[in-house]
């Protein structure tokens, strides 16, 4: 037996959503970071793996590890007590990451989330494609950091500002070690403004 929701039911509860995350979002801001202008470098032993730690923003360390394929990202203020295994989707054979990254800004201007790309190319010109990772920053936290959201963002009109909503909406709730990271690109059903009043408390 098929249900069918009024179209002014949906309408309603999308306006509802809206509103809630406006109200939520307060004033906040961006700040960039070229990654890897301030680094100390390491490569690990008889392996082609290169370590990197770099400053980040307001006393937190970006930490990445690159092979020949791919490129993974962590961030801690206390250590490397930030996980490795979370990566964006491949779109590609070989991963680089993007040069800027964006970090999101509390009313006080304390950092509470990050947004960097990945740009995946392939062996053809042509293949590959581009994601937006979106981090929520835990500095009291177990681990450093887990990942949010990632956005597609080589075909996926307003990409930059679809990862900023998950950074502003998603990433101070974020459940670090239960909630998986959700995908946003152009089959998802659901947008973040929705996603996030979902997810308030009683829903």
């Amino acid at each position: 037996m098929q249900h069918f929701v009024p179209a002014s039911l949906i309408a309603v509860f999308a306006l509802s959503a809206t509103a809630w995350a406006q109200a939520h979002a307060g004033a906040n801001d961006s700040a960039y970071v070229r990654v890897f202008d301030n680094c100390t470098a390491y490569q690990a032993e008889d392996e082609p793996v290169h370590f990197s730690d770099c400053a980040g923003f307001a006393g937190w360390t970006v930490h990445i590890v690159a092979g020949e394929h791919g490129a993974a990202v962590a961030y801690s203020r206390r250590g490397k007590e930030a996980q490795w295994g979370e990566n964006p989707p491949r779109a590609g054979v070989f991963q680089d990451l993007g040069q800027v990254m964006e970090w999101r800004l509390d009313a006080s201007g304390a950092p509470f989330a990050t947004i960097y790309r990945s740009i995946f190319t392939g062996f053809e010109p042509g293949d590959g494609g581009q994601y937006l990772t979106v981090s929520a920053l835990r500095p009291d936290g177990e681990v450093g950091a887990c990942h949010v959201a990632y956005v597609e963002a080589a075909q996926q009109p307003g990409a930059n500002q679809i990862a900023r909503d998950a950074a502003d909406y998603l990433a101070p709730g974020w459940q670090c070690g239960i909630d998986e990271p959700i995908v946003l690109d152009l089959d998802s059903e659901l947008d973040v403004l929705t996603i996030a009043a979902q997810r308030r408390p009683g829903h």
